[in-house]
């Protein structure tokens, strides 16, 4: 299956922001970010972040030598691409899920999305295809959590509908004795499908978070599509009850106690309820058709693919790397501590991935 064309310019980015030239304009990031205030709405906080962005980016490619080997449109958006992945990735406790509704809302519909898991294609109305042509999609919506920034996010949801794209572009739906080429209008159900058997942690925060702070310039056409098509499907499954799924109040009702039962069991032995998909084993449930296989261990880098190799590059461009530059201890502060471990654990996320073979998978 096709996907994003991965990036290296946060790499050359930060690069860049090396050079003596660019030092200003890193004092004057650094800044923003300190004296940003907590506790903002959402919207007024991306409005000041949108609007920075905006004016530095005006800035630092009037005054340094910013992507000076690409055309003016290309400078534009890796600057862009680089403020907005800089700033938020330092920004990220400050802004993602503020307000305890958000943790409220996470919990509720990750609890409800667990109680859904014996739906079937045809409860959406989806065609039934194999399930496990979905399992990329799926473990790609789980990746959504794992990352900071709103491009990094979005990637992973551009991912997964791609993968569900060609899964329609290359399957035939069968209708009695009549086939046809899955269309346009299958792709949501097919999302849905995804987001059910994914049960993606934090789930409303972070397509929240990516609408409201990913800048306007760069979430639009397909990004923009796909994004809508998420939140769309997000409201649906939130909605998801007896009557809009077509089944029995009482039959709904056993089937969605004994999942989310099943759930809980899941959660609190620390197993991932996105992988195991539980429910029937009829033709056309999600129960072992989309559970993650295993692999074999790569034991030498040369071993990646290509495909592999840039997935792991977009895997390492997404990390924020604010330790960088750290030389001992002594540099780093109290309030330091949780974006150090949530960046080690991300790098040890990442080994264990290339370890297992599991790139690009």
């Amino acid at each position: 299956c096709s996907e994003p064309k991965p990036s290296c310019g946060y790499v050359a980015f930060r690069e860049m922001l090396r050079q003596p030239s660019a030092q200003p304009a890193v004092a004057q990031l650094l800044n923003f970010v300190r004296q940003f205030p907590s506790g903002l709405p959402r919207t007024e906080a991306a409005q000041r972040v949108h609007q920075f962005v905006s004016r530095m980016r005006e800035q630092m490619l009037a005054e340094s030598a910013f992507f000076a080997g690409d055309t003016e449109e290309e400078r534009k958006t890796q600057t862009t691409e680089g403020l907005e992945k800089f700033l938020l990735s330092r920004l990220h406790q400050k802004l993602f899920a503020t307000d305890p509704a958000d943790s409220a809302e996470d919990t509720k519909l990750q609890k409800h999305i667990g109680g859904l898991g014996w739906i079937e294609f045809r409860h959406l109305g989806a065609p039934p295809v194999d399930p496990s042509l979905l399992s990329l999609a799926v473990k790609e919506l789980q990746r959504i959590d794992g990352y900071k920034a709103p491009r990094d996010k979005l990637v992973c949801i551009l991912n997964a509908c791609h993968v569900i794209s060609n899964v329609l572009s290359c399957t035939t739906a069968e209708h009695g004795t009549a086939s046809r080429p899955l269309a346009a209008d299958d792709f949501l159900p097919l999302l849905i499908f995804a987001v059910i058997g994914a049960n993606p942690a934090r789930l409303h925060s972070n397509v929240e978070f990516v609408a409201a702070f990913r800048h306007p310039t760069r979430l639009v056409a397909e990004d923009a599509y796909f994004l809508t098509a998420l939140r769309s499907a997000v409201a649906f499954v939130r909605d998801a009850g007896p009557k809009v799924l077509d089944v029995a109040p009482d039959e709904y009702e056993r089937l969605y106690a004994m999942h989310v039962a099943e759930w809980r069991d899941a959660k609190v032995s620390g197993e991932s309820t996105g992988k195991t998909l539980g429910g029937a084993s009829a033709p056309g449930s999600r129960s072992d058709a989309l559970a993650v296989q295993p692999t074999t261990v790569v034991t030498n880098a040369a071993e990646l693919s290509p495909a592999a190799r840039c997935w792991l590059s977009q895997r390492v461009a997404a990390l924020p790397f604010q330790f960088e530059a750290v030389q001992s201890a002594e540099q780093l502060r109290v309030q330091d501590l949780d974006a150090l471990l949530e960046e080690y654990r991300e790098m040890a996320r990442l080994l264990s991935d290339v370890m297992e073979g599991t790139c690009g998978q």
